[in-house]
């Protein structure tokens, strides 16, 4: 078989050396085609290999070894896939039958269930139709008497022989009956409303809704107690709670009057004032008071205008309630009180060795809350001894506040982008596009004290853009006469002599600029880019530089020991344009420089505070 294979290999190589040989066309009609080319080629150089591996009978042996172990390796492996398959097989159907006997139990479960809670009605029902036949044939044998007490006998046989039938059902039903009896209870605990039932020696005087009312409750108490005084009963009853079902529950005010009244019979309804939660005095013309109340405010109200608030800034309020009768006041007396001071105004006569810092730190506030307070003086030209200074001032025991809550317009000042334009001359400008200035709508809040015009506090609560801003737009030129690009400056200034010694002088009214000292040759830098408009010598400059720099400033370098730079040249912010000396008229190397802004000499010293 061996020599078969290898002979008819031999005669198809043949076949196909001819075929490349003469170009004939290879079985099927086609000519040789690419992949046909490049696989001949392969074999007509790897021929002689494989000639000469024919040759060695090693050759045959590693063939059948190949072929044994591919036609193996195939043949396990199929036998491999139809073992998995077969045991996925067999695990369904393990599966399946589980299922199928779990279904099957719970099926019968729930049939033998129904059946026993059915069976002692099913049974009832047809022994009432047995008794009726039986009662019925009997009366008609021998009369209606014997026939009720066959029937009865025939009713007590049925519940002896089937009473174990109700016993059965009777299993079934208990649980779902105590199923039902526990929701049910869960139900109704859960919807009953738990109070704090609040006793006094052993009696419930009421109810409140939570533990945090009671201790209110319990704080009003001791407050009316304490503004008794020596005057009040003494308190020696503790109240407490326990959990209770309850409906009617009272706040911290009422429970508070229950406690008083299940403890002491010197108690009186009143109407107590209290300020900031304080009670301030008890008064049984409550009435009266709270018209007074309303009378302070309505001086400063205006009931058409629905932005105003008026009220005092202190919480006042009052509650109707049992007080003790011994701390009960004439209302005239709260109404003064309500008009009077809370603390009346400070104030201090300067003496010998006093200042400014030792008296305001005297009455623990700082200088500028002393010089508040006497805005009538400066206190850094006039501090004499026997001025009167004014600490504080009176406060009112009770101060009505205005907030007033008011809208106005707003103009949005428009800002202005600048470009530069390479066709536009250095130096020239030109708008391209006007600016709007926009307009916003602000709501504000201001807060006014008493009978002041003048709003304490001022706070913005709102603003909404009517209108935006139009941006200015303005070309600035860059191109210079020799066509050059010249970049306009930005404005911010650069130290033109980083390696510098120390300044030996800035600009005065006999100077014209800064003397920035340094090193002979040190480099001297552009503040900022723009164009060179001179570069020469001067008299007294000696060789220096000036600068356009395009947006309205100018800078000039003097004194320089030689220059690095042309007139009409473009330079750029930190570009060497020359070198320190002392060229002109100059005492020692240094650069002179001088800022201009829109042809006005200024100091450089505003540019460079900390030089």
């Amino acid at each position: 078989m061996e020599k078969t294979l290898a002979a008819e290999q031999e005669q198809q190589e043949k076949k196909q050396e001819q075929a490349q040989q003469t170009g004939s066309p290879t079985p099927g009609g086609k000519g040789p085609g690419r992949w046909e080319t490049i696989k001949q080629t392969i074999l007509k150089k790897a021929g002689p290999l494989i000639q000469r591996a024919k040759q060695h009978p090693e050759t045959a042996v590693l063939g059948q070894f190949l072929y044994n172990v591919g036609f193996w390796g195939e043949y396990t492996a199929r036998r491999f896939a139809r073992y998995v398959a077969s045991a996925c097989k067999r695990a369904l159907g393990k599966i399946r039958q589980i299922l199928g006997r779990i279904g099957g139990f719970v099926a019968g479960g729930v049939k033998n269930g129904l059946h026993d809670m059915t069976a002692p009605f099913s049974r009832m029902r047809n022994g009432a139709k047995n008794i009726r036949t039986r009662v019925k044939e009997e009366k008609q044998a021998v009369g209606t008497a014997h026939a009720a007490k066959a029937g009865f006998a025939y009713f007590f046989s049925g519940v002896r022989k089937y009473f174990p039938l109700l016993g059965r059902a009777v299993a079934y039903v208990l649980p779902v009956a105590a199923l039902g009896l526990f929701v049910y209870t869960v139900h109704t605990v859960l919807g009953y409303n738990y109070v704090l039932a609040v006793e006094v020696n052993g009696d419930v005087v009421g109810y409140v809704q939570t533990e945090q009312v009671f201790d209110l409750a319990k704080d009003e108490v001791s407050q009316r107690i304490n503004y008794a005084g020596t005057d009040g009963e003494e308190w020696t009853i503790e109240p407490t709670y326990q959990i209770a079902v309850g409906a009617n529950v009272m706040n911290e005010n009422q429970m508070a009057a229950a406690i008083l009244q299940a403890s002491s019979s010197e108690l009186q309804e009143a109407t107590g004032l209290y300020v900031n939660d304080e009670l301030v005095a008890v008064t049984t013309e409550g009435d009266v008071l709270e018209q007074e109340l309303e009378n302070m405010k309505a001086p400063y109200e205006d009931p058409e205008n629905e932005n105003l608030t008026v009220e005092f800034t202190k919480d006042v309020r009052t509650e109707d309630s049992v007080y003790f009768t011994s701390t009960i006041v004439p209302v005239e007396d709260i109404i003064a009180q309500l008009h009077g001071e809370e603390q009346g105004a400070v104030y201090y006569t300067v003496q010998q060795g006093d200042t400014p810092w030792t008296v305001a730190g005297s009455f623990g506030i700082s200088v500028d809350e002393l010089q508040a307070q006497n805005p009538q003086q400066d206190f850094s030209t006039s501090f004499y001894v026997g001025d009167v200074l004014t600490i504080s001032q009176a406060m009112p025991f009770l101060q009505v506040k205005r907030t007033l809550v008011s809208t106005y317009e707003e103009t949005i000042p428009y800002s202005t982008q600048e470009q530069e334009d390479n066709e536009l001359a250095f130096g020239r400008t030109q708008v391209v596009q006007e600016g709007a200035d926009g307009l916003a709508q602000v709501t504000q809040q201001q807060v006014f004290y008493g009978d002041s015009q003048t709003p304490s506090e001022t706070n913005i609560i709102d603003r909404v853009v009517v209108q935006e801003p139009v941006t200015r737009i303005v070309s600035k030129g860059t191109k210079l006469a020799n066509g050059d690009i010249a970049s306009t400056g930005s404005g911010t200034l650069m130290w033109p002599v980083p390696n510098y010694t120390y300044v030996s002088r800035w600009m005065s009214s006999y100077h014209k600029g800064a003397d920035i000292c340094a090193p002979y040759g040190t480099p001297i830098y552009a503040s900022d880019s723009g164009v060179v408009v001179t570069a020469g010598y001067h008299y007294s400059y000696g060789n220096y530089v000036v600068i356009n720099h395009g947006n309205g400033f100018r800078t000039l370098y003097a004194h320089a020991s030689s220059l690095n730079v042309h007139a009409g040249q473009a330079v750029s912010q930190g570009q060497v344009i020359a070198y320190v000396g002392s060229t002109g008229n100059s005492t020692g190397n240094h650069c002179h420089f001088e800022v201009y802004v829109n042809g006005a000499r200024v100091s450089a010293r505003n540019y460079f505070p900390n030089k």
